[in-house]
């Protein structure tokens, strides 16, 4: 007898991984198939709703880069055999793109907005719905009241940013991180010579192709994605509505890699959240985001980009002195929704108790 327990407690660990090997996988299986069985509802339908945030959060970010990445290489290398270009022009993109082949950078900025956020956004938010709701309740049309307040808030917000744009172009970094800023403002540099390639239209067809590129589809997508999407995941982990429209702000700012833009983005993003939780839809910060991108295209359109630019290089001091009159509409419209908002709210809760 102790002979063969001599043996048995002497057996080399190889021969015990096959073992540890099959336990392990049969723990892993088991853990994947109660999450998977988490996710989905009693009609076997794969569902997001009623999982927890970090998940809903994980799973997320897994389809915007699994379904972005892969719909980008397919519309990228489609782009290339279509326009007949070589590969290596999208590794030198900011440099060999010119007025000859600007038709490709236009399919490509089109199809980016479709792959990593259009299409994602819509995936996301189908799993995340109840699977009883037949349609998505963030997108309910708004009064048209509401939406020409929206268009004014817009406009008292331009000269908002233009001030914030001119005091965030004149900050700089400590001189030990000279080489980020030196690699910062080639970016914008790029960024900007894309923007005067893109947005320079001749003829009327071309100026509504832009709409569709710049203003349309990236109002529609990003809203969808980080206002959608984003935010409402930001709340259920926070537990704070106003956390959750700062940090959604401050990624939506933060992922167009463009630092001395990144306040006007930020201010953007805050109107943008603000507006989507007091109204209760996507359609007032789809609309006043596509007002925001539209008007630079109809006014390059008509004037000029050129002139354009011009007017937003007026000093510091003559912005500052135009900013009292916007600032106090913006905030008139803004509390106009945070009113409606906590009427609403208060409405629920008299009902709930009748």
């Amino acid at each position: 007898m102790s002979s063969i327990g001599a043996r048995k407690t002497g057996e080399s660990p190889s021969a015990m991984l096959p073992i540890v090997k099959r336990v392990l996988f049969i723990s892993v299986n088991k853990y994947l198939w109660c999450k998977i069985n988490k996710m989905t509802d009693k009609h076997g339908n794969l569902s997001l709703y009623d999982m927890s945030p970090y998940y809903q959060l994980f799973i997320s970010l897994l389809i915007i880069l699994g379904a972005g990445i892969l719909l980008s290489i397919i519309f990228l290398f489609s782009g290339l055999l279509f326009f007949d270009l070589k590969l290596d022009i999208v590794e030198n993109l900011y440099t060999t793109v010119d007025h000859e082949n600007i038709g490709f950078l236009r399919f490509l900025m089109i199809t980016q907005d479709i792959s990593l956020f259009i299409i994602p956004a819509i995936i996301i938010l189908t799993l995340m719905k109840p699977v009883e709701q037949n349609r998505f309740i963030d997108i309910k049309l708004p009064r048209g009241f509401e939406v020409i307040l929206v268009i004014i808030l817009v406009f008292c917000i331009f000269p908002i940013n233009g001030f914030a744009g001119q005091l965030n172009e004149g900050m700089h970094f400590p001189d030990w991180l000279s080489g980020v800023e030196k690699w910062m403002v080639e970016k914008e540099d790029n960024a900007n010579h894309l923007i005067d390639l893109l947005i320079d239209a001749d003829t009327f067809s071309i100026m509504i192709l832009n709409l569709i590129m710049i203003a349309l589809l990236p109002a529609i997508g990003e809203e969808l994605i980080f206002r959608g999407v984003f935010q409402k995941i930001f709340y259920r982990l926070m537990k704070s509505d106003h956390l959750a429209v700062v940090v959604t702000a401050f990624l939506f700012s933060a992922i167009h890699f463009q630092f001395f833009g990144f306040i006007p983005r930020f201010i953007l993003g805050l109107v943008f959240g603000y507006l989507f939780l007091w109204s209760g839809t996507l359609w007032l910060p789809v609309i006043s985001h596509f007002v925001n991108n539209a008007v630079p295209v109809i006014g390059s359109y008509i004037q000029g980009w050129d002139k354009i630019n011009t007017l937003s290089e007026n000093s510091i001091r003559d912005q500052f002195m135009m900013l009292p009159i916007p600032i106090i509409i913006s905030l008139v419209i803004l509390l106009y929704f945070r009113n409606s908002y906590k009427k609403r709210a208060d409405n629920n809760f008299d009902q709930s108790l009748i």
